[in-house]
């Protein structure tokens, strides 16, 4: 199976293609993740395993299904769903987590079940691979303060650019990957049941 059919056939299964030469790369790397539904999940655990990233940031919305902000009658829902998804990061390979409180998520329960996980409430700026790297749910907390690199989810307000010798990278655009030494970015797209289940389908800011 060539390459365009394995791409087409993980996409339509609900996972993520990972091509050999990502792989196989000889660096450290880190996986950029947002606004993640329920139906995601198993593909998250698949892809860590895949790429056994030195770096995992999810920059919020983490069971962007249940739009918790709207439906707080769902709230123990929420709680397993939100569960499952941190043991599925805390279990990786990962060396550092972080993880962003979006506006569908609960600050106390992802506190309650982070064991390893930085929980970054509004924005931070960290060093990651020696460069400084700005992280937020919201693209507008980005824009008051960027890095060299700056990861973001939220909505499709700011895309993946670079501006000013600075990147910028939207999570829920595209899974964003970054290797350590020779800085190279990869963007790979979600399987179309994740984009369906966000609810996106022409909807900025949910």
């Amino acid at each position: 199976m060539n390459e365009i059919l394995k791409y087409l056939y993980y996409r339509i299964m609900g996972y993520v293609y990972v091509p050999e030469l990502i792989k196989n790369i000889d660096e450290k790397k880190l996986v950029h993740i947002s606004d993640t539904p329920v139906i995601f999940f198993e593909a998250v655990k698949k892809l860590l395993k895949d790429l056994s990233p030195n770096v995992i940031i999810h920059t919020g919305d983490m069971v962007d299904n249940i739009k918790l902000s709207v439906n707080k009658h769902q709230l123990p829902r929420y709680e397993n769903h939100l569960q499952r998804i941190i043991q599925i990061l805390e279990s990786s390979s990962a060396e550092d987590i972080y993880i962003c409180v979006g506006n569908h998520d609960n600050y106390e329960l992802m506190h309650k079940f982070a064991k390893r996980s930085i929980i970054v409430k509004y924005s931070t700026c960290v060093n990651i691979f020696n460069t400084k790297a700005t992280i937020s749910h919201y693209p507008l907390e980005i824009i008051k303060n960027p890095s060299d690199y700056n990861f973001f989810g939220h909505d499709i307000s700011l895309g993946n650019d670079m501006v000013n010798n600075r990147v910028y990278l939207n999570g829920v655009l595209s899974i964003n990957i970054l290797t350590s030494e020779t800085k190279k970015l990869f963007h790979l797209p979600y399987p179309i049941s994740t984009n369906d289940a966000r609810l996106l389908k022409g909807k900025i800011g949910l």
